[in-house]
């Protein structure tokens, strides 16, 4: 017969061989489970590769407030005030304590009468809410910087500068939101306020390379190469391995060469195998006098006549000289051929075609180099309500200048040249014009502004706006 003990042993072993046995399945099917998982993992890695990543999903459009701070409780802890004694409880009267009562009375006026424990309270409230606010909007901060860099990634540079600007609403003190919308900007080839944005993203952190090197790229778009120079030369000497600051102050300095040699071409570099196998001669360098040359040259351009003169014998003194037959006069001497000594100028025709663009006018006026009779009939035959597109950029100061000495060397004043002059009013930059002219210029333009004074017969109302629109000081 076994004992209590020894069944209690042997239900405790049983039962711990169970618990075994259970757990042993728990950790297969837990090892299994985890597997699976590993897989499944692997699997989802792998499609998402080929197709978008999480981190392309656009961030949380709407933005959450963090919570406010809870105001701090005000338990104002107020003195216990003594019950009221009964008048014939003397009991009571007896153990009443006058001096107790009379501090406690005082301490109570002393409470009233000092504020100074509330107005420190209020002041850690507006600390803690202007903490918040800070908070508050830096976050925001974040959150329009997101929505900056989810634009950017998808090159919709105009939409990414207004969130980089929201974001400097919120936060001006982070230089990383200035130089992200300079990077929008220099996108847009917005130069001017590229370099503004890194300047101010430079002033917020000095030990940014990467506003550095931005704001050297819009230097060079407004052409200022030397500070360019300057911010390409500070990055590579804080960076000495930024290969594309080393390469773009390269290209800087080898296009400044450019623009003070001239065009340069460099050797080629080929290789071997595609090198000529052709021996290489030696040419000597003969000096060669530079005075021949120049001569040579002179004379090549000069034309020379050369006449034949007939010579005859002079007579010795001991001879007589024998007069000249009557019969055969001398021929006159014949004059020298005038179209040897001035050649005839070359004739330049006069462009028959009617100018739509600015270009055609500057090409057709040019070519009649300064003649002023060809000059003025090709002004005259251009239609004056053309002159809006012709000029659509404005008048050259020269053309101007040229045109102005055509209207005073008019005889006439006709149709063609009040409507010209109602015209040339309406081009932009006119009044601009106007105010730059040269003391020649003003003169021309006043004896023409007289003319039209005398001679009002034609059109008053288009000559009194050309008098008021072409009035010089």
């Amino acid at each position: 017969m076994t004992t209590e003990y020894e069944r209690k042993l042997i239900d405790m072993r049983s039962q711990m061989q169970e618990n075994n046995a259970y757990l042993d399945d728990y950790m297969k099917d837990l090892n299994s489970w985890t597997d699976d998982m590993k897989k499944k993992e692997e699997t989802v890695k792998k499609s998402t590769n080929s197709n978008s990543t999480p981190a392309d999903l656009p961030p949380i459009r709407n933005f959450v407030e963090p919570p406010r701070p809870k105001k701090k409780s005000q338990n104002k802890t107020k003195p216990k005030t003594s019950s009221s004694i009964r008048s014939f409880d003397y009991n009571a009267w007896s153990k009443f304590d006058v001096d107790a009562e009379c501090e406690r009375i005082d301490n109570e006026q002393k409470v009233e009468n000092d504020g100074g424990d509330e107005e420190e309270e209020d002041d850690d409230e507006d600390e803690d809410d202007e903490q918040w606010q800070e908070e508050v909007l830096k976050k925001k901060a974040e959150h329009y910087k997101d929505w900056g860099n989810h634009y950017f990634k998808q090159k919709s540079y105009a939409q990414a500068i207004e969130n980089y600007t929201k974001a400097i609403e919120c936060n001006p003190t982070s230089h990383i939101y200035f130089a992200n919308r300079a990077q929008c900007q220099l996108f847009e080839e917005r130069y001017g306020a590229c370099e503004a944005d890194c300047t101010l993203a430079i002033q917020l952190d000095k030990n940014y390379i990467k506003a550095y090197y931005r704001r050297a790229l819009a230097r060079i778009g407004l052409g200022k190469i030397d500070q360019a120079r300057e911010d390409l030369e500070y990055v590579i000497s804080r960076e000495p391995s930024n290969t594309d600051a080393k390469n773009k102050l390269a290209e800087v300095n080898k296009n400044d060469e450019i623009k003070r040699l001239g065009r340069i071409y460099p050797l080629q570099d080929k290789p071997i195998d595609k090198r000529s196998t052709k021996p290489l001669k030696r040419i000597e360098i003969q000096e060669i006098d530079t005075s021949i040359i120049s001569n040579s040259t002179i004379t090549k351009k000069k034309n020379i006549i050369i006449e034949e003169i007939e010579t005859t014998e002079v007579p010795t003194p001991s001879e007589p000289i024998p007069p000249p037959p009557p019969s055969q006069p001398l021929p006159p001497p014949s004059a020298p051929s005038t179209q040897s000594q001035k050649p005839s100028p070359k004739s330049i025709p006069i462009p028959t075609a009617i100018p739509t663009t600015g270009f055609q006018f500057k090409r057709d006026w040019a070519n009649l180099n300064n003649q002023l009779d060809k000059q003025s009939i090709y002004f005259n035959q251009i239609p004056p309500t053309t002159y809006k597109t012709i000029f659509s950029t404005g008048l050259d100061s020269s053309v101007f200048s040229r045109i102005l000495l055509l209207w005073s060397m008019k005889t006439n004043i006709d149709e063609h040249l009040i409507n010209s002059m109602y015209e040339i009013r309406q081009t932009p930059r006119f009044n601009t014009q106007l105010s730059f002219l040269n003391n020649d210029d003003k003169q021309l333009l006043k004896t023409t502004l007289d003319r039209l004074q005398i001679d009002s017969s034609l059109s008053k109302e288009k000559i009194q706006k050309i008098l008021n629109d072409y009035k010089i000081d």
